[in-house]
């Protein structure tokens, strides 16, 4: 197909967010299912989720805030269906909120991401995320009535694939479309759980006499809500075959054990999927010992994981292991413009804007190791979560082949 102005203006024209299921209630420890309602009539780019609420605390605030607040609230989101490349299942996403929230953040002053909190005073956007993390991200220390709402992505495509618009082209080649997953595509989330009288939960350590009251937005009834939302995609018709998508898997793997409580050094800290990988994310903390089935945080620190490397074999470096600052947290300041998150650090192959520079990983050899290596200083509770994205097929057709 020859190229033109009209060709690339047909090939990527995003749509306004299409409803696919509003006012699904959140409740404590709760979990809900959204299955076989996606609309893939139009290629969609991801989904976009909206969750708010209203909490109350009473008679005595939390004496230790978790610092992602909120976010927490939903503790997993698994997105997912049956792909016809892949013939059988794929799984897009496996993360938490907290942890989504941020590396949407990540490639912009915003992102695909909003966070406010009303307690009294109006709507306020928290702010942009950086280091250490703001109070206001979680201010239950106090006793109020809290009005939080939340707005994220779930994209299919590589997050901040377009920084400063590099590649706008990039986006339609990774298009979730009805060609290939069908009806199959579903979302379970699963909910934080808090109480109130000493519990410890999603928000943190309550004291003894805080009562805890959850409700919808702007109201004493109810329960909190969410939204989710389909983001489609329009191209023109001589352009709709001209790319067979790519398929992108991310998937959260907490790590709990000794290796972050006691001082090591080329701890593995995880063996990595042999896949073409365009970035690696790593999360790191104190764990919320009262859910340990989920990656919650009772503090995020830059301290207890001190350097960081990807080894081949065990003696081949593909990142040579040293200082996080100089390398993995300076990332965000170096290529994307953005302050480095508390917590947060990232292996980034594709920071000229393209998943074509992924490490490829998928030539390993049978029977080498790919591995994530730190040295780690120990502390009680050490936590933290690492997510691989992986490439399990790379787009084709006549309009990504040149």
């Amino acid at each position: 197909m020859p190229f033109s102005r009209q060709n690339f203006a047909d090939f990527y024209r995003p749509d306004d967010a299409k409803p696919v299921q509003l006012g699904i209630p959140w409740s404590s420890g709760g979990q809900f299912p959204v299955s076989q309602v996606i609309d893939l009539s139009l290629p969609i780019r991801g989904l976009r989720i909206v969750f708010r609420g209203r909490l109350v605390v009473g008679t005595a605030g939390f004496t230790t805030p978790s610092p992602e607040g909120f976010l927490n609230g939903i503790s997993s989101l698994v997105f997912q269906g049956t792909n016809a490349r892949q013939q059988g299942n794929v799984t897009l996403w496996n993360v938490d909120l907290a942890t989504l929230w941020m590396l949407d953040s990540m490639f912009g002053v915003r992102g695909a991401a909003y966070y406010s909190i009303n307690s009294g005073t109006g709507e306020t956007i928290v702010a942009t995320p950086s280091t250490p993390l703001a109070a206001a991200y979680n201010p239950v220390g106090a006793t109020g009535t809290y009005d939080f709402r939340i707005v994220f992505d779930l994209p299919v495509h590589p997050i901040g694939a377009n920084p400063l618009g590099r590649e706008p082209l990039l986006i339609p080649q990774y298009l979730v479309r009805n060609e290939e997953w069908k009806d199959s595509l579903q979302l379970l989330m699963t909910f934080g759980a808090q109480a109130g009288a000493g519990g410890v939960g999603f928000l943190g350590q309550s004291a003894g006499g805080t009562t805890v009251t959850f409700s919808s937005y702007g109201s004493g009834a109810g329960t909190p809500t969410i939204d989710v939302y389909s983001l489609p995609v329009r191209s023109g018709l001589a352009l709709k075959d001209g790319v067979l998508p790519g398929v992108i898997s991310r998937v959260t793997q907490p790590v709990t054990s000794s290796l972050l409580t006691a001082a090591g050094s080329n701890v593995v800290l995880f063996n990595m999927q042999k896949q073409p990988t365009p970035r690696v994310f790593i999360k790191q903390g104190v764990q919320n010992t009262a859910q340990a089935a989920v990656p919650a945080f009772s503090a995020l620190s830059d301290t207890n994981i001190t350097t960081l490397g990807i080894l081949l074999g065990a003696n081949r470096n593909v990142r040579n292991k040293v200082d996080i600052w100089p390398n993995n947290k300076l990332r965000f300041s170096d290529d994307y413009g953005r302050d480095p998150i508390q917590g947060y650090m990232i292996f980034d192959f594709m920071n000229n804007g393209n998943p074509d520079s992924a490490f490829p990983a998928q030539n390993v050899g049978d029977g080498a190791t790919y591995q994530l290596t730190a040295d780690v200083t120990g502390v009680a509770n050490g936590a933290c979560v690492i997510v691989q994205e992986q490439v399990l097929h790379q787009p084709t057709g006549q309009l990504v082949e040149f």
